[in-house]
């Protein structure tokens, strides 16, 4: 009976918060009720009010939950195609994080939801340890590396630049819909992007 209590609450949590991020990023944080989240659930005003005592709480479990899913995203998926610096893992990587934009973008609405509703903070912390973290790999795959940065690069901060610099791409493609918004295709910014980041580059022993 417990397991099937469990099972229960479970599966009309998962209907709430499925719910409530329909409407979140379609009508806004503040734009949805609480009234519209539990019809749209098909639950009752009450039994919504026994999991969530507020609407915000609903909002920090998506956040929170929306952040596990893309960190294993990040390190099932994304992780491996950072162990190289050679252009092709890079062109591999943009192809990658191409995808993962596609197939999550309500995560980003809800970010930016985040952002204008509450001034980011229910997400500013995630965006810290994701740099921070993203930083410290960057610097154990550059000391296994053989490539020589110019003098005063810091390559750590270049990886993850055009790390972030290819979700920037691709946000501004897939969310925002502006597509070729750098004037050309996909491949082709993938492929400046990538030289952009690589030209002042050099192997050693080449």
């Amino acid at each position: 009976m417990p397991r099937l209590l469990h099972g229960t609450i479970e599966k009309n949590k998962l209907k709430i918060e499925r719910a409530a991020l329909h409407l979140f990023t379609r009508k806004g944080f503040h734009g949805t009720t609480v009234r519209e989240i539990a019809k749209k659930a098909g639950v009752s005003m009450g039994k919504l009010y026994i999991y969530y005592d507020t609407k915000e709480d609903i909002f920090i479990d998506l956040v929170h939950d929306l952040g596990r899913k893309m960190e294993i995203i990040r390190q099932k998926e994304l992780m491996p195609l950072m162990e190289s610096l050679d252009p092709d893992s890079l062109r591999k990587l943009a192809k990658a994080i191409g995808r993962v934009v596609s197939e999550n973008l309500d995560y980003w609405r809800l970010m930016y939801i985040d952002v204008v509703e509450f001034r980011h903070k229910h997400f500013i912390h995630s965006f810290r340890e994701i740099a921070g973290g993203l930083r410290m790999y960057a610097n154990s795959v550059i000391r296994k590396s053989k490539v020589a940065f110019p003098p005063g690069v810091d390559p750590s901060l270049a990886y993850t630049a055009i790390y972030l610099q290819f979700f920037t791409y691709f946000l501004a493609e897939e969310l925002f819909g502006a597509r070729r918004h750098l004037g050309m295709s996909d491949d082709e910014a993938i492929e400046q992007l990538v030289l952009l980041y690589t030209g002042g580059r050099r192997i050693s022993g080449r």
